[in-house]
């Protein structure tokens, strides 16, 4: 147990400074505002010429403690590494930026691609050993406790609008596009690197014609199938279900002969 949490640990570390590298090379330097908590960073810096890895640092801090009233100790516990560590990344990164002397990438294409991937390496690989950056997920889960609203809707409103108040700080259309890609892009990536690629659905099928439809998974699609008994509730009537595995090419392909 011991050797899996060390084995966690790092791989959460590895993955908050990964997401920090992609955001002190490549993202800060363009002043490219992708939501979140490090898109605020930004905005504060241009405006108030503020450091970056402070402003991330303080708002954290911050919503950790709004987290800590109304969400409990042991979301804080879990919270806590990930939202010091990835605004002091942040900063050692951005040392290094600045004592080298690098110069910003000048395709900005180019710049959101490489940040999405990299980000969403590293952000998945936070979350798939359990941990968290902090940031915008403690209004998300505040607005799911409180308000019912999903975590998916809460999210893109968020990163939404501080987008949209970028587009006020820069007045640059642009900048409102490349932050809907980014955000599309880091989204894709890290459901790659949480659930390793696997991108399969589990289908049942309830059917008068459920041989048919076997025979036709069997031939056409190549997959198995478990043959279920079971018993409708209301009917009672005893049928088939089919409980068939298969990606999400091969769904459609089943929809349509299922119809």
């Amino acid at each position: 147990m011991k050797k899996k949490k060390v084995y966690e640990w790092a791989f959460i570390t590895l993955g908050v400074m990964i997401a920090s590298f992609a955001f002190s090379f490549l993202l800060e330097p363009k002043h490219l505002v992708i939501g979140g908590v490090s898109g605020l960073g930004i905005i504060a810096k241009v405006l108030f010429e503020w450091d970056t890895a402070i402003v991330i640092f303080i708002i954290n801090m911050g919503l950790l403690l709004i987290g800590f009233i109304f969400l409990g100790k042991d979301f804080f516990l879990k919270t806590v590494y990930g939202s010091v560590m990835f605004p002091v990344f942040i900063k050692v990164f951005s040392s290094v930026y600045a004592l080298f002397d690098i110069q910003p990438i000048q395709d900005t294409l180019l710049v959101i691609l490489f940040a999405a991937l990299l980000m969403g390496i590293g952000l998945g690989m936070v979350i798939k050993y359990g941990g968290t950056t902090g940031g915008v997920e403690i209004p998300q889960k505040l607005l799911f406790k409180y308000l019912h609203i999903p975590y998916s809707v809460s999210l893109y409103a968020i990163d939404g609008i501080i987008v949209l108040i970028s587009y006020f700080v820069f007045y640059e259309p642009s900048y409102i596009l490349y932050g809907l890609v980014f955000i599309y892009l880091c989204g894709f990536v890290i459901d790659q690197v949480v659930f390793s690629g696997f991108n399969r659905r589990a289908v049942y099928i309830i059917s008068n014609k459920s041989e048919e439809i076997k025979e036709k998974i069997l031939r056409e699609l190549g997959r198995g199938v478990t043959q279920i008994r079971v018993v409708g509730g209301f009917s009672k009537q005893e049928k088939d279900k089919l409980l068939c595995v298969l990606s999400t090419f091969e769904f459609y392909r089943l929809k349509s002969i299922i119809h």
